[in-house]
């Protein structure tokens, strides 16, 4: 299991500086979420939008899309499994896929 994904994603490149929010703002759209590396494809990464739902949607993005990535909390689940939460920025005009699961 990646431990920080911010790390791995990023270990080709480094991901941009945003000193200026309003420049970030105008340039890529945040999601919020645990994100996580696919294991078949490492060039993209999937974001759970809520890792302590047993149903939660799945956003899939490739990873030269992540522009910047702020930590923004640890959240546990009531069996004590932690998951970092991250606010991913996701460069304007990028095609992300979102997965959301329901019943037949």
């Amino acid at each position: 299991m990646i431990t920080n994904i911010i790390e791995e994603i990023t270990s080709d490149r480094a991901l941009e500086k945003y000193s200026n929010r309003n420049r970030l703002l105008k340039e890529a759209v945040s999601y919020v979420g645990h994100p996580k590396q696919s294991t078949s494809e490492p060039d993209k990464i999937f974001l759970r939008l809520n890792p302590l739902s047993s149903n939660g949607a799945l956003l899939e993005f490739k990873t030269e899309d992540v522009v910047f990535a702020e930590n923004i909390e640890t959240v546990a689940n009531k069996d004590g499994e932690t998951f970092q939460i991250f606010k991913i920025w996701i460069r304007i005009g990028s095609v992300g896929i979102k997965l959301e699961q329901f019943s037949v």
